[in-house]
């Protein structure tokens, strides 16, 4: 019996025949090696199974319930062999030395290694989304401490996934609730900005707008569990309303695209970029505004 592979390349899917062949197409260019492709589809045809019946190395599963992005990753790594898992997206396209860099950052450092994520595609709407998605993961400068790790483009090792208690919570933050255990648990998420992955955006710029505040939304109910009083979750949701935090992160972007010389593109695409933060928090806004009205003190003591 052949000797399990390193790294288990854990894929999820859902309504992704448009990406999907671009993604393994990839997987097939990848100069290093040692490693399997597990990919969990539950889209409600029948389109990606067709597809992926072209690449009889990738071990398939096609789920008739629907399954969330952390749900499908999930058990693809229950059927997973390697020793890491390397968690990437269906839309994405890595470039043929990203496994190799992953692998190398994580044998130098042994930390958990978040990739770098570049756009795919030269329309101005698909730029902006990206730069409103992923300004923080675009390629280039050096290593460093991140505080989120993104499962689009990520290597974490086994044993620290599982002791981090695995991809659980809300449907959209089950990565959030990863990178803060990995954290808790002593780990640093270093950013390596050569492990480079392209993300292809096909969600129009209205579709683009609502989900960035469903998972405002999604996010500030999360926050707000975090908090410990009222005066805490009024301070957010002023903060919110107000043009401070969006200041704030416009900022951010700001330096992340001079860092990633996309800074053009920027200039270009502002708009789309300060529209896509602001649906943002209006639906975080619209979650703490809920926390008020619901909130009780005895929540507050099982907080503190």
């Amino acid at each position: 019996m052949p000797s399990p592979p390193r790294v288990s390349v854990v894929i999820g899917a859902y309504e992704a025949a448009k990406t999907v062949a671009g993604c393994l197409d990839a997987l097939r260019r990848q100069t290093y090696r040692d490693f399997e492709v597990i990919l969990i589809d539950s889209s409600p045809d029948e389109d990606t199974v067709r597809i992926v019946e072209n690449y009889p190395e990738v071990v398939f599963e096609h789920s008739k319930a629907r399954l969330y992005c952390h749900e499908a990753r999930n058990r693809a790594i229950a059927r997973a062999r390697g020793e890491l898992f390397a968690c990437l997206d269906a839309d994405v396209y890595p470039r043929p030395e990203w496994l190799a860099e992953l692998v190398a950052a994580y044998d130098r450092t042994g930390e958990v290694i978040v990739g770098a994520l570049a756009c795919h595609g030269e329309r101005l709407v698909e730029r902006g989304i990206h730069l409103g998605k992923f300004a923080k993961f675009l390629p280039g400068g050096g290593p460093r401490a991140i505080d989120t790790s993104p499962t689009a483009n990520l290597l974490v090792a086994r044993q620290d996934f599982e002791r981090a208690g695995g991809l659980r919570g809300e449907r959209y933050l089950a990565d959030v609730n990863l990178g803060r255990a990995l954290v808790d648990n002593g780990k640093q998420l270093l950013f390596t900005g050569n492990a480079i992955a392209e993300h292809h955006h096909t969600q129009s710029f209205a579709s683009f707008l609502r989900e960035r505040f469903v998972r405002g939304a999604v996010y500030g109910t999360m926050r707000s569990g975090w908090l410990s009083g009222r005066g805490e979750i009024a301070t957010f949701l002023l903060a919110s309303i107000l043009p401070v935090r969006l200041a704030k992160i416009a900022a951010h972007v700001l330096g992340d695209c001079v860092r990633g010389n996309e800074l053009g593109t920027l200039l270009m695409t502002f708009p789309i970029v300060l529209a896509g933060h602001a649906a943002w928090l209006a639906g975080e806004a619209v979650s703490y505004a809920r926390a008020l009205v619901t909130f009780s003190p005895e929540r507050a003591v099982r907080s503190s």
